[in-house]
């Protein structure tokens, strides 16, 4: 799903990521906001993402310019020393990204 949001914001289609139902309803302005914030907070940098108080000041403020996001970290992308394999007709591939995930429990 990131890496469709990343495409559809790059083609500037971001709206596409709505819900048909949600398109008459919603402010696009708002919406685009809201891509715009969710991208920044899954930057491939960590030091690129914003805090949550400025996530929450970016949310709240109509007046705020926001920062053009980075690519996410969690987009596939070509192995650059397989780009050759494209022309001998090898099949690309993709580089692997690890993900951990940390579930905390209560007592």
């Amino acid at each position: 799903m990131i890496s469709q949001a990343w495409n559809y914001w790059k083609e500037k289609r971001a709206l596409h990521l709505l819900d048909h139902s949600l398109l008459e309803s919603c402010n696009p302005k708002e919406a685009m906001t809201c891509i715009n914030v969710g991208l920044l907070c899954v930057q491939e940098d960590p030091g690129d993402r914003p805090t949550m108080s400025n996530v929450v000041m970016m949310l709240h403020s109509e007046s705020t310019s926001l920062p053009k996001p980075n690519q996410p970290a969690f987009v596939s992308r070509r192995n650059v020393s397989n780009s050759s394999s494209v022309s001998s007709g090898k099949p690309p591939s993709f580089t692997k990204i690890e993900l951990t995930i940390t579930v905390e429990e209560g007592r």
